[in-house]
């Protein structure tokens, strides 16, 4: 009988706005290729899509493009967050810091990943290394943004109580400045993340690498595999939407929004 309590089954209203409007698009797109008389090789069934899905899932490809993507953007994700989480925290508490790199930042804020494409294939050569050294840039800088606008605006009354209690040096970074300025620290993750994962299927594309959904859809296009390219722009979407939500949700979740920081999403 517990299996029927009303509160079992909260999770139901979240799973309809999830899927509502997708179900919406995915049957105006059907209605439109199947009434509009739009040709087929440009815009196929979603059957014909779903089809090449389960073709690469079973051969292998998916999950082998999937990895691959998956494991530079954590690799990337990581190394930048990292560091630019420590940027952002220096320069947010001294001013020393700030008058020092707050320059050098907006700088390299007004030069997006992509344009330094052609400078690290020059580095790196067309290896793993050029799409890894542009992710990490990108990350780092958002996440620093982020860190210290949410450092420099923590109420001045926290850090007089902070030092109140006795919170000084390492103390006074852990117990009072990363919690408060811990929710514009996860905003900095999720856009570092989302501008990482865009700037990864493209960087895929372009760079010699033998797997990957951006290396995937760049020969669907050569091959004019147009259920494929549809294919691998339903998962590049899905694994996004996923690591969106499974991870930065879930640490959201468990810091900013127990505390009491943010208000839960309704």
């Amino acid at each position: 009988m517990d299996a029927m309590k009303p509160s079992n089954w909260r999770f139901l209203p979240d799973v309809a706005y999830v899927l509502a409007p997708i179900l919406v698009c995915a049957a105006a797109w059907e209605l439109v290729v199947r009434a509009g008389g739009l040709p087929s090789i440009l815009f196929p069934s979603l059957t014909t899509i779903f089809d090449a899905l389960i073709r690469m899932f079973v051969d292998g490809t998916l999950l082998s493009d999937v990895g691959a993507t998956f494991r530079r953007l954590i690799f990337s994700v990581i190394v930048g967050s990292a560091v630019g989480t420590v940027v952002g925290t220096l320069m947010g508490f001294f001013r020393s810091w700030e008058k020092m790199l707050v320059a050098p930042l907006n700088f390299m804020l007004a030069v997006p990943g992509t344009a330094l494409f052609p400078l690290t294939m020059l580095w790196f050569g067309l290896t793993e290394a050029a799409i890894l050294s542009i992710l990490m840039y990108e990350v780092a800088l958002t996440v620093a943004t982020n860190t210290w606008i949410g450092v420099k605006s923590i109420d001045l009354s926290l850090i007089r109580a902070g030092r109140a209690f006795g919170a000084r040096g390492p103390a006074m970074l852990w117990r009072v400045l990363i919690p408060a300025a811990l929710p514009s620290i996860i905003t900095g993750y999720r856009l570092g993340l989302s501008r990482s994962w865009r700037i990864l299927i493209v960087a895929e594309m372009l760079v010699s690498v033998s797997a990957g959904l951006g290396y995937r859809l760049f020969w669907a296009r050569e091959l004019f595999q147009t259920e494929v390219v549809y294919a691998g722009l339903f998962v590049v979407g899905t694994v996004g939407l996923l690591v969106e939500r499974v991870l930065l949700r879930t640490v959201e979740t468990l810091t900013v929004q127990r505390w009491g920081t943010i208000r839960e999403l309704k």
